[in-house]
């Protein structure tokens, strides 16, 4: 099973190899998944009841978990991860500036989600703002 990391974007194959070579004492017990590449840590839900318990109680918004554009608060900047949805839905935002890598900043929430993409002033309907994922 792999795993993507919500710091840097890196897809892994989690395992006890990592915690090792990075000098884990816990490496044997370890119940963390580590980014290889930055080094990023998260719980891991399989191995982890109360990861899971509070997976369960916030919603899926526990530590690591990517967060969307509708969830910024206003004047916040975050950097796009992922865009999701239909394949016409990701087209258009990309024509529109919209594209993995690039910086946001949400300008208000009500009555429209407003964001700016560099220089573009974008009004957005909240289920677009829910298909922007951010890291």
């Amino acid at each position: 099973m792999t795993t993507t990391c919500a710091l840097c974007g890196l897809t892994y194959e989690p395992g006890g190899g990592d915690c090792r070579a990075r000098g884990c004492p816990l490496a044997s017990g370890c119940r963390m998944r580590h980014c290889p590449r930055c080094g990023y840590a998260v719980p891991d839900e399989e191995g982890s009841v109360l990861a899971r318990w509070l997976r369960r109680v916030f919603g899926g918004k526990a530590a690591g978990a990517p967060r969307t554009l509708a969830d910024l608060s206003a004047g916040a900047e975050a950097v796009v991860d992922a865009l999701e949805g239909e394949p016409a839905l990701r087209a258009r935002l990309g024509a529109q500036g919209l594209a993995r890598g690039v910086a946001v900043r949400l300008v208000q929430r009500v009555p429209a989600y407003v964001v700016e993409v560099g220089e573009t002033t974008l009004a957005l309907e909240r289920r677009v703002a829910e298909a922007i994922r951010l890291r």
